[in-house]
């Protein structure tokens, strides 16, 4: 599933709620950051397209590291 503001926005939400003192600033953007975190990991996509890697052989096997750029969603 990709990163959504429908999803983020609950589980920010929730992790707030499970703070329990609402006056600790440090505990509460610790939970915001960590669900932010869970979030980008479970559900980012990250895209890299190579252009071309010179020496590569057809076959099973490792060809050296390709170069690219790359975008996550």
């Amino acid at each position: 599933m990709a990163m959504s503001a429908s999803i983020l926005g609950p589980a920010l939400k929730a992790a707030i709620d499970g703070v329990g003192d609402k006056t600790d600033r440090a505990a509460l953007f610790e939970a915001m950051a960590q669900a932010i975190i869970d979030h980008i990991t479970t559900n980012g996509a990250v895209t890299v397209t190579v252009t071309s890697v010179s020496g590569v052989t057809a076959g099973a096997g490792t060809s050296g590291p390709g170069t690219g750029t790359g975008t996550i969603a």
